[in-house]
């Protein structure tokens, strides 16, 4: 989860505001008896969290909504907690009975703090649970082909594949990632791939590995080891291969896909490359829609600046030298 600091602080005035402006009509009641508390009345409350989460964030499956709302109604108690000891330092009242008021019984107060939770909260939504239907389209909306990069005469038709690849390795390696989230600022075609994928809250890894099974551009989330899955792809690639032309001579699988009990891997063919992606299982299509585009860049990069070097290294691969 990340919270920008901007975020973080409209929170915390939000929250500041929210226990201030009930102190200023303190002791008075607005007209309003005070309330008894009831666990029936926090249901309600709960409820009503749901639905503002379901409506704030239409795409969020059940398990968010619950998980917004029960957080909010934590915030809450929270915000009573703080306005009862406010209370209780100001007017000098007895402690419990300012606790009690700050949380269940001043409504003026507690009304205002259900009302604003939900809303002020909604920050923290969108770095719990990722993309805002805005931000998807948003995304959509922005992915262009990658511009043409000006050839270096570093890469002539001429090169052995060896240096091919150890070219390719220095100028496109994503240092290693951290236990949260790292990629390089490289603005490349692999770079930018992986990136747009990792863009996608349910992605856990991604890398794009060339036909030797080196990793030329990576992201990890979390404590997913890349050095595990990464090489998989050729190894799973190479297998079905060996499978399927038992049947179909010359058949070689475009797409791999593979389900776990709580994560699913995919393998696409890019070209002379394999994209990877292992993601949780609850994924919505806006991911596959993101691997659709994550391969198109890939296989557009290589096509316009190394078509020339990586169809001379496949044909110095597959062809003996007399």
């Amino acid at each position: 989860m990340t919270l920008y600091g901007k975020d973080s602080r409209l929170v915390l005035l939000i929250s500041s505001l929210l226990i201030v402006v009930p102190m200023v009509v303190f002791p008075r009641k607005l007209g309003m008896d005070l309330s008894t508390g009831s666990f029936a009345y926090s249901l309600l409350e709960i409820l009503y969290y749901g639905i503002v989460v379901f409506i704030l964030r239409p795409q969020s499956s059940l398990l968010q909504i619950l998980q917004g709302a029960g957080i909010t109604f934590l915030y809450r108690i929270a915000l009573g907690t703080v306005f009862g000891v406010m209370l209780s330092v100001m007017y000098n009242l007895n402690f419990s009975v300012s606790l009690t008021l700050g949380i269940s019984r001043y409504l003026p107060a507690i009304l205002l703090h259900i009302l604003a939770a939900p809303f002020t909260l909604r920050p923290i939504y969108r770095a719990m649970f990722g993309d805002t239907a805005r931000e998807r389209r948003h995304y959509i909306k922005k992915y262009q082909p990658p511009t043409p990069a000006r050839e270096t005469t570093g890469y002539a038709a001429s090169a052995s594949g060896e240096h091919y690849r150890a070219s390719v390795a220095f100028e496109h390696s994503v240092s290693e990632s951290r236990p949260d989230t790292s990629l390089s600022h490289e603005q490349n075609g692999f770079d930018r791939a992986v990136r747009y994928l990792a863009e996608h809250h349910a992605v856990l890894l991604a890398a794009v590995v060339d036909l030797e099974g080196l990793t030329v551009a990576s992201f990890k989330r979390g404590n997913v080891d890349l050095e595990r899955w990464a090489p998989l792809s050729l190894l799973l690639q190479k297998s079905n291969e060996k499978i399927l032309k038992r049947n179909r001579e010359g058949e070689i699988p475009d797409r791999i896909d593979m389900s776990f009990a709580s994560m699913k891997l995919i393998v696409v063919k890019a070209g002379h490359f394999n994209l990877l992606v292992l993601a949780n299982r609850d994924e919505d299509d806006l991911l596959g829609i993101r691997i659709i585009q994550a391969t198109e860049l890939v296989r557009k990069y290589t096509s316009e600046r190394y078509g020339a070097v990586v169809s001379y290294s496949t044909e110095e691969k597959y062809v003996s030298n007399t």
